[in-house]
């Protein structure tokens, strides 16, 4: 019985926090990579970094140099997620590897009212490997294979899933995505099925140079997550200086708790530092993500 209590109580914690409803393993909602949050998660079709193993992984061709990605988010609840991610682009394939550590610590455990008796955690781990083939120069498919293990309290559970997708560039601004995520399934977690947030994702980007010296985005993203209620809308825009320095706001509309985000992006030589602020309401608070890459040339 005391398991069981706990179990139902860090699943309404974990799935609470993820602002999602009908589906288990919430942290694989959760965007990754500041430039992409700061964007309103409307990435699907320009995926360019290792966080195309979550987006889209035929985005993948688009990245344009090896790169190295570190993320660590602080999000609404005292859960947090770091993220790590490795990009190694080429001619015709891309690959990628990344591994994402979700979890929420110091939940209180108790026997009966009255103090606690210790304390626990939940904890997600995914490891993923990522291909991206280049068919021609405007088109790429994509596929991603996924390790998943979850551990709440003492109960414990692992699964695979996959995801697909495809990019099409019409011009040299216009470009197209979309992509089907989380296909997979997970062993019981004491005694309960755990349902993935399998998603449909379409999007598309429009580039410009506005100037000799800025360079802009326009995106959007319809998702829709199987056995969530409505689809989400996701758009986005960044507007960069130089290479060095951009700035970055987006809006996801069909949620209760969240809408707007923001951020900026920093450039110098190899590395790239990002940030992205998204406020919650219904008192959840705030989120951070930082984001630091590594390009080699």
């Amino acid at each position: 019985m005391k398991r069981h209590i706990l179990f139902l109580f860090a699943v309404f914690v974990s799935t609470s926090a993820s602002a999602g409803v009908g589906t288990g393993l919430p942290f694989l909602k959760l965007g990754i990579g500041a430039r992409s949050i700061a964007m309103g998660e409307s990435f699907t079709a320009i995926a360019d970094d290792a966080s195309a193993s979550f987006y889209n992984p035929a985005a993948l061709t688009l990245a344009q140099k090896p790169s190295l990605s570190l993320m660590h988010k602080q999000w609404i609840g005292g859960v947090t997620t770091a993220y790590l991610g490795a990009v190694l682009p080429g001619e015709t394939f891309s690959y990628a590897l990344s591994i994402n550590s979700t979890g929420l610590d110091g939940i209180e455990e108790r026997m009966q009212p009255g103090p606690a008796t210790g304390s626990f955690g939940l904890h997600d781990y995914a490891a993923t490997g990522t291909i991206g083939y280049r068919i021609s120069d405007d088109l790429s498919i994509g596929l991603s294979a996924r390790f998943l293990f979850e551990k709440i309290y003492i109960e414990e559970s692992s699964g695979y899933s996959a995801d697909i997708g495809a990019t099409y560039r019409q011009s040299r601004h216009l470009s197209f995505g979309a992509a089907i995520t989380n296909i997979g399934s997970m062993s019981p977690l004491a005694n309960e099925s755990t349902p993935l947030p399998t998603a449909l994702r379409g999007g598309a980007a429009y580039a410009d140079e506005l100037t000799s010296t800025i360079s802009s985005v326009l995106s959007g993203d319809a998702i829709k997550v199987f056995g969530d209620d409505g689809m989400r809308l996701h758009v986005g825009g960044e507007v960069t200086y130089d290479r060095l320095f951009s700035l970055r706001c987006g809006y996801q509309f069909g949620y209760e708790a969240k809408g707007l985000s923001a951020g900026f992006g920093i450039c110098y030589g190899i590395l790239s530092f990002d940030y992205a602020f998204v406020p919650f309401t219904e008192s959840l608070g705030d989120t951070h993500t930082f984001s630091l890459s590594f390009g080699l040339k």
